[in-house]
């Protein structure tokens, strides 16, 4: 067994899941360039789920099935018969989404309807008048704007929120700052968590009780020790971290340096593609997962499809580390060996995971990156082989 196929064998198994999704739905129209704008438009049906990344997704015709789509720009406009699954720097939904929407972004709108329950976070989530969400809604971002009647309860966390519509069931909120116009209307309970008082119109009406729930000063106190405490944890384990990672990424450079160099490259040329199959690769593979385990004879199966995956999120955020060191040299036109290209990455990596929100956002994007790149590596170097073995 070679060392590529020693670590190869480590994402073999997801590989098979996703190359069969991937082969399973249907073409997606491309245009402006490869990876570049990915397009369902109007008239067109697919009766299947449908997957979609790229710099710009427009969905304007009818999905009879989920639709997961990921890219710096997403629209959907169309009819989507199911769940909907989106992440994206600017998200704009004005179609028609017959069952749950989940919703990530930067900047997020809502003009169409969901038929079922909305979950949204962005750093600003604006629910216009011409939306509508039949079941309940959770929110979290840094502004929101709720101008959309909801059918159930509406639950919050946001530094500023302004409500405008009926809601009909219960707000719950955590807020800097909660404003209820003229037109707004609560059916149930308003409860909210705030140091500032709400900011009600006199003509906005709430059926139930208004309650301000404001944290006590000791326990403010507390809050802030367990917050030092839980912040030099921290520290100490990006510490021990950091290390571990570059001893790993030492060990990957020395052992499978082939197969290293194979997902540089891939991140390189296709840096869009990667982070496209790494969002559907961490999204499946969970489900999987899950129903293995719902089945007797299936346990075994996701016991070890679980530890594959796990394993291979790690390895694939350290090759991810590598690509970043590499590009960062690559800007100066500097070169440098492998093992250097890892500790400039990693350093760079370390200093943004430090930062708040960013931090997090860089792992995830990290760890996208590295098994989307992965995975076409190890699918590239199979046939690589097969192809020598032939000859």
């Amino acid at each position: 067994m070679s060392k590529k196929i020693g670590y190869g064998l480590i994402l073999s198994v997801i590989s098979a899941v996703i190359i069969g999704s991937a082969a399973a739905q249907p073409e997606n129209h491309m245009q402006a360039g490869e990876h570049s704008v990915m397009i369902l438009p109007a008239g067109k049906v697919i009766n299947n789920d449908y997957f979609a990344y790229g710099e710009r997704v427009e969905i304007s015709g009818t999905v009879n099935g989920d639709v997961y789509a990921v890219g710096g720009q997403v629209l959907v406009d169309g009819e989507v018969n199911g769940d909907l699954l989106v992440a994206g720097g600017t998200v704009i939904v004005s179609g028609r989404i017959s069952q749950d929407a989940r919703i990530a972004g930067g900047q997020v709108t809502i003009n169409g309807a969901i038929e079922r329950n909305l979950t949204v976070a962005g750093g600003n989530v604006n629910l216009t008048n011409t939306a509508s969400v039949q079941g309940g809604v959770v929110a979290a971002g840094g502004t929101i704007v709720l101008a959309v009647p909801v059918r159930k309860d509406v639950r919050a966390a946001a530094g500023n929120l302004t409500v405008s519509d009926m809601i009909d069931g219960d707000l719950h909120v955590a807020a800097g700052q909660l404003r209820l116009t003229s037109k707004a209307a609560v059916g149930g309970n308003l409860t909210y968590w705030s140091g500032h008082p709400a900011s009600i119109d006199e003509n906005a009406r709430v059926a139930g009780m208004i309650s301000q729930k404001v944290p006590k000063e000791g326990f403010r106190r507390s809050a802030e020790k367990m917050a030092g405490m839980v912040a030099g944890f921290i520290l100490l384990a990006k510490i021990v971290g950091f290390f571990s990672t570059l001893l790993t990424g030492l060990l990957l450079i020395y052992f499978i340096p082939n197969y290293s160099r194979e997902v540089i490259s891939t991140l390189r040329e296709k840096p869009l593609a990667s982070l496209g199959l790494g969002f559907l690769m961490a999204l499946v593979t969970p489900v999987i997962v899950v129903f293995l385990l719902v089945t007797v004879v299936g346990i075994p199966i996701a016991l070890i499809l679980s530890a594959v995956y796990l394993i291979g999120i790690y390895l694939a955020r350290i090759l991810a580390i590598i690509w970043i060191g590499s590009a960062m040299l690559g800007l100066f036109g500097k070169k440098a060996g492998e093992g250097v290209v890892l500790v400039i990455g990693l350093v760079i990596y370390s200093v943004l995971s430090l930062l708040p929100f960013i931090g997090g956002l860089v792992t995830v994007l990290a760890v996208l990156l590295g098994l989307g790149a992965s995975l076409m590596a190890d699918r590239q170097l199979y046939l690589s082989a097969s192809r020598k073995e032939m000859v």
